[in-house]
């Protein structure tokens, strides 16, 4: 009984610690935001408040709202019934939450799992990964895509060794 409350305790102490630390002052919603606005406009030269109504799956007053505070915050430049444009700090915010989204989901695809769960994962995941682990995954990430025999070693233990 003791050894599970120690370790009880342990895990209680690891979370507190972990929801304590301040890993970024940005919310995942600003997140996700700054990268449909930004995956708009690499794909369409545009964004508008209805398209990202349609692919957050929110209310356009809910996009307004947060459109008005992503102005506030210097990450957009927003004038109601105009085009949304990413200020420098809103683009490299945005492009920073597309490579942690990469990183993730090709870490995962190289554990064997299928790109749409991992890119479905990865979503979830970007937000809540610190930076050091970003860095690390991307080393790991790097070092298996340019050692190929390594990898395909790892591949053969995929297949033939236990799960």
């Amino acid at each position: 009984m003791a050894s599970k409350e120690k370790t009880r305790s342990y895990i209680l102490s690891r979370l507190r610690e972990a929801r304590s630390q301040t890993l970024t002052d940005l919310t995942t919603s600003v997140e996700d935001y700054m990268e449909v606005i930004y995956e708009l406009i690499q794909e369409k030269g545009y964004a508008r408040s209805i398209d990202i109504s349609k692919y957050l799956g929110v209310k356009s007053p809910s996009v307004t709202s947060m459109l008005q505070r992503l102005d506030k915050m210097g990450l957009v430049d927003y004038e109601r019934y105009r085009g949304i444009t990413l200020t420098s700090k809103g683009e490299s915010l945005a492009k920073s939450v597309k490579e942690r989204h990469f990183v993730i989901a090709k870490l995962l695809q190289i554990f064997g799992v299928a790109e749409n769960i991992a890119n479905s994962d990865a979503e979830g995941i970007e937000h809540h990964v610190h930076k050091v682990t970003i860095d690390r995954i991307t080393r790991f990430v790097d070092f298996v895509t340019k050692n190929q025999i390594w990898f395909a070693a790892y591949e053969q233990t995929m297949t033939t060794g236990p799960r």
